[in-house]
């Protein structure tokens, strides 16, 4: 491959958010000795596929990383785009350990409320981080079965992403949400996706429904062991 081949194919991911970072790029590429760009053709692989593949690590290496808030004591939050990106805890196991899959599952689940409720408080008050924000969106592990379950029930749009797919290229690479996915957690989990529009939750229908489900919650013994004066911003 010789030069312009290369910055082609750099010039291919070129996007408005990435425009600065392509360019800077391109510059290191027109400034290296023809030895030394050669030497690192061949090192990545010698194909336009190896090639672009090391720029997509590359690219994504160098995106700004997405900083997360507590929102409470399950769950942190972050943005991206349109979307409130709420993060789901991963190591359940100390809380299994003391109330079982079931009971772990529906305090995680109870959090979840919580964890939208202060959301929705945030964007009521004009917190201005969610003045254009639209969405609820997780990603995670965690959400298989019995939670995807439990979301749709609340209106939220699901979706299941299997280990095959995830270590199927063709499929990822047409797929951004399966991208995300392995990119987060690689691609030997079954990972879950969960969205929900901020006009849904300011229904009252969906605000009877959440009412209903934490009253289930406290008759089983399942109630929040926090301040509800949580709410935060990261100001």
């Amino acid at each position: 491959m010789d030069r312009q081949e290369v910055k082609n194919v750099l010039m291919s991911f070129k996007t408005q958010e990435n425009e600065a970072q392509i360019d800077e790029l391109l510059r290191k590429i027109d400034k290296i000795e023809e030895s030394s760009l050669q030497d690192a053709i061949k090192q990545i692989g010698g194909t336009e596929e190896s090639l672009r593949k090391y720029f997509e690590r590359k690219l994504e290496e160098q995106k700004p990383k997405e900083k997360q808030t507590s929102i409470n004591k399950l769950f942190s939050y972050g943005i991206t785009g349109d979307c409130v990106h709420l993060h789901l805890p991963m190591d359940l196991h100390q809380m299994i350990r003391e109330k079982g899959i079931s009971g772990t599952l529906d305090t995680v689940n109870l959090y979840l409320l919580d964890a939208i409720d202060r959301i929705k408080k945030l964007k009521d008050a004009g917190y201005y981080k969610l003045d254009n924000i639209e969405k609820i969106y997780m990603i995670s592990p965690v959400l298989v079965n019995r939670e995807l379950k439990f979301l749709e029930n609340l209106d939220f749009e699901t979706n299941t992403y299997s280990k095959k797919q995830l270590r199927d290229e063709s499929f990822v690479k047409n797929n951004p949400e399966a991208q995300l996915a392995t990119h987060i957690f690689g691609n030997n989990n079954i990972v879950g996706t969960a969205i929900i529009p901020f006009d849904t939750i300011n229904t009252k229908e969906w605000q009877d429904k959440k009412l209903e489900i934490v009253k289930a919650y406290a008759e089983k013994g399942i109630t929040l062991d926090e301040d509800k004066n949580l709410e935060k911003n990261d100001e």
